[in-house]
């Protein structure tokens, strides 16, 4: 997982990319994140943020296309 890109939740933007900087095993209860501007200890829950999808699928208009499929990837596009 560590390099794996992620949509975290956040509070004016609604969601932005982070990317995972240390590998994460189950059981572990935070993933260590890297913004545009800052680190970010980022507490896990019972399920895993969302990954992004690829960057050549950035901005596709038909969401058939996307490897992921969820809120912020369909947001984003």
């Amino acid at each position: 997982l560590q390099g794996a890109r992620v949509w975290i939740p956040h509070c004016t933007e609604v969601w932005r990319v982070a990317e995972v900087t240390r590998g994460y095993r189950e059981g572990d209860d935070v993933l260590h994140l890297r913004l545009d501007d800052a680190s970010l200890v980022y507490p896990v829950g019972s399920q895993l943020p969302p990954l992004c999808n690829p960057d050549c699928l950035s901005g596709k208009d038909d969401l058939v296309a996307l490897s992921y499929l969820h809120e912020p990837a369909v947001l984003h596009s």
